[in-house]
């Protein structure tokens, strides 16, 4: 994970809006050698399609409170950070959609000397699926309720070499789980976890410039098979060379490219190999706007149709500070995928499109006035819908 991926990681900033330009660090409160930051964030709209259904659309107005803690110890270079976020939401015309979700999350930042360092990151959660997604896409009015599951995912990623050097290595190993709540064999052959073992090198070039090589292992393994002559477990390997860049010019970013692959462990399945690419650039043409433009390729698991899903995504965020305490956000987000093996043909491309008005009427008070305009288009008709949401946020803190 690089650096520019790792700032919107669970940190204090998570109190305030992610990105946003007007966005302030908020205060907190002592609490035994502790740094405490509370938050709430509220928020009030309107989904013309909640299920994101083409044909039995349901209309709604939704209230979502979510409060949040964090605490945080620093001592020396050194930072440990607790968290706890509760999200509950309300559908007014559509009560089986309201949903409660937990989150807690623990990181620690330690650096034992120039040459040495570690960050380790433990997070559980207790979740949902919105109805008309993941494994409901296309018949989410067949359920009752929304599917819920919990997860829990480690990550530690150690360092060596002294950021000023011309090598340095991160090594990264981590493990997730996932577990839907419903027991019975169709939502339990969801249920898998994933081991992760990976590395980055970086290789000075030039002034805060580095060529960055990338192996990740995954090894993905599904707690129970449907038919167990034809599992899904497998294993992925990504292998990728490029170059990162972190200076005081207006621009920021990484460019990688390389290969990707996915071996299953049934034979019978259909192996994947081809390009794989991340690529990520910041460039700010004034102090007060900001670009972000990212696009990344993946294979997903699948949601009850093929092998698995081949996705690209391509997305753009553009802020603009206006005046001191006004600014806007425009969010354009394309991704394609591909429903691949188990003779399967389908293609989804999916387009979000959000406009927000963002105003900071105190350091610790901010409101937000946003639109989202949410599409399927998918050579399997039946799935194709397309959504408006309108919101009003209110974020606070210290």
């Amino acid at each position: 994970m690089n650096s520019m991926q790792k700032k919107c990681l669970v940190t204090v900033i998570s109190a305030i809006v992610c990105g946003k330009a007007i966005a302030q660090t908020p205060a907190s409160i002592d609490v035994g050698g502790f740094d405490l930051y509370p938050s709430l964030n509220a928020e009030f709209g309107h989904d013309d399609n909640v299920i994101r259904s083409n044909d039995s659309e349901i209309e709604s107005w939704k209230s979502t409170i979510a409060p949040e803690l964090i605490l945080v110890n620093s001592y020396g270079l050194n930072e440990v950070q607790f968290g706890y976020r509760l999200e509950r939401g309300d559908y007014f015309s559509s009560n089986v959609d309201d949903y409660t979700d937990h989150l807690l999350n623990a990181l620690g930042k330690f650096e034992f000397n120039v040459r040495n360092r570690l960050e380790v990151l433990a997070i559980y959660t207790d979740e949902h699926d919105e109805r008309g997604t993941n494994f409901s896409i296309g018949r989410g009015e067949e359920l009752e309720t929304p599917d819920t599951y919990k997860s829990y995912k480690f990550d530690a990623t150690y360092s060596y070499g002294a950021l000023t050097s011309t090598g340095r290595l991160d090594v990264n190993v981590g493990y997730s789980d996932t577990d839907y709540d419903i027991d019975t064999p169709i939502y339990r052959s969801r249920d898998r976890d994933t081991t992760t073992l990976g590395g980055t090198f970086y290789y000075n070039v030039m002034p805060a410039t580095d060529m960055t090589f990338d192996v990740i292992y995954n090894d993905i393994n599904y707690d129970f098979a449907l038919d167990p002559t034809a599992p899904l477990d497998s294993e992925e390997l990504r292998l990728l060379v490029g170059v990162e860049w972190d200076t005081t010019a207006k621009t920021t970013g990484y460019i990688k490219l390389g290969h990707r692959q996915k071996e299953f462990d049934d034979g019978d399945r259909e192996d994947f190999s081809g390009l794989d690419w991340k690529i990520g650039v910041i460039w700010t043409p004034r102090t007060y706007s900001t670009v972000d433009f990212s696009t990344f390729a993946n294979t997903s698991e699948t949601n009850g149709e093929g092998d698995f899903i081949d996705t690209q995504t391509f997305q753009v965020k553009w802020d603009h500070e206006w005046l001191d305490r006004v600014s806007t956000t425009i969010n354009l987000a394309y991704s394609q995928d591909e429903y691949t093996g188990a003779n399967s043909t389908r293609v989804d491309d999916n387009t979000t499109a959000t406009f927000s008005i963002n105003y900071q009427a105190q350091r610790y008070l901010a409101f937000q006035a946003g639109y989202t305009f949410d599409q399927r288009d998918s050579n399997q008709n039946v799935i194709d819908f397309d959504r408006n949401i309108v919101t009003f946020t209110v974020n606070v803190t210290l």
